[in-house]
């Protein structure tokens, strides 16, 4: 921590502080987006890291459900400065990269020699190739940085300590939302297909790209942009006993403007969700699911 100035802190410093850096603001102005947005939220909860077992606050949890389709969504704010952007490596995103998962919920199926206490209620589909959220070719984060300059002799400073622990918090909080999708449909006993969403939102002109290509070439950028999905493959466990497990595949870093750009493409009716859930891409995945 950098050392303070002694000057006493005021009423207009606290004020400074709270219109131009605050996170909490700035999560505010999301969660009141989002809501506008139909879509339902739960904010500043307690859940339990599954890692380090510590009780963390998260910042949003959001849900949108259309007819059969569920998507949840671990939202973590960062009001990060107009000097201190981010800036994220993209390369085409390779053909095994280029899938997202989603949850059939269902009444449980049942397997000969398996004990009923056992039995998973959940089907793990993947959705792939140009069906996938996630296309083949398109750009795909696979590292990311802050950039400023020092003050006192203009050198750069880069480092990613302030989104990386965002970008933990936010995949620590979906483990919970993958847990609550097992049980989606349970109660009214309908069929759902579900799925859970991570999302880092930084104020917007704060999101840099630049793309190379496989052999480390420069190819485009830098250039702002809006959204930029970055490759994490994570596997997390939806029900232990039964065995249900569901990978999240990509996380995503947008602005204040992505995410509104992202609610009005995929969550605003029937048709949009359906780029989610492409019910074609679905079934042949069930299908060879059950041949396999």
């Amino acid at each position: 921590m950098s050392k303070l100035k002694t000057d006493r802190i005021e009423d207009k410093d606290l004020s400074e502080y709270l219109n131009s850096h605050s996170d909490f603001s700035f999560e505010l102005s999301v969660l009141k987006m989002l809501r506008e947005s139909d879509v339902e939220c739960q904010h500043g909860g307690h859940y339990q890291d599954p890692v380090t077992a510590k009780s963390r606050e998260f910042d949003i949890r959001a849900i949108k459900t259309i007819g059969k389709f569920r998507v949840r969504m671990a939202v973590e704010c960062k009001n990060i400065r107009k000097n201190f952007p981010i800036l994220v490596s993209c390369i085409p995103r390779h053909e095994q990269d280029s899938y997202h998962q989603v949850a059939l919920l269902h009444e449980p199926i049942k397997k000969p020699y398996t004990p009923d206490l056992f039995l998973s209620r959940a089907t793990t589909l993947t959705v792939n190739g140009k069906h996938s959220l996630y296309k083949p070719g398109e750009p795909v984060g696979k590292s990311t940085v802050q950039v400023g300059r020092r003050a006192n002799d203009n050198e750069f400073i880069a480092n990613d300590s302030e989104l990386y622990e965002k970008w933990g918090q936010c995949l620590s909080s979906a483990d919970d939302l993958v847990r609550f999708t097992y049980n989606d449909g349970e109660n009214d006993k309908k069929i759902y297909f579900s799925t859970v969403i991570p999302f880092v939102i930084v104020p917007n002109d704060r999101l840099w790209t630049a793309t190379y290509d496989d052999d480390g070439n420069l190819t485009g950028g830098p250039e702002p942009a809006n959204r930029c999905s970055c490759f994490i493959d994570k596997d997390y466990e939806m029900n232990k006993l039964a065995g249900a497990q569901m990978i999240l595949s990509h996380v995503e870093i947008v602005t204040f403007d992505g995410m509104r750009n992202f609610v009005e493409d995929h969550l605003k009716s029937q048709e949009d969700i359906a780029k989610i859930f492409p019910v074609e891409a679905l079934s042949d995945a069930f299908y060879r699911k059950f041949e396999s």
